[in-house]
């Protein structure tokens, strides 16, 4: 796959559905140069994922950094 050059900027969203069932999605965003002066801005899902019990602040920093980890942009 292709590699983001700057920097990467993230929304997350955390679901819950019903009782117990949580959900955390990631999505990121970046600008590309694809001619000189003219932008593009990006946007991908970057994880989508299922989270046990409460989705607390720790949980959802733990799924974060899983995800974005997992692609190689921990750094950004």
């Amino acid at each position: 796959g292709s590699k983001v050059l700057g920097e990467v900027s993230l929304t997350c969203n955390a679901w819950q559905a019903g009782n117990t069932d949580g959900y955390f999605a990631v999505t990121g965003h970046w600008i590309e140069e694809t001619t000189p002066m003219q932008w593009e801005l990006k946007s991908v899902l970057v994880g989508f994922t299922w989270l046990c019990n409460a989705h607390n602040g720790e949980r959802l920093g733990q799924a974060l950094y899983k995800l974005v980890n997992r692609i190689g942009i921990a750094h950004k």
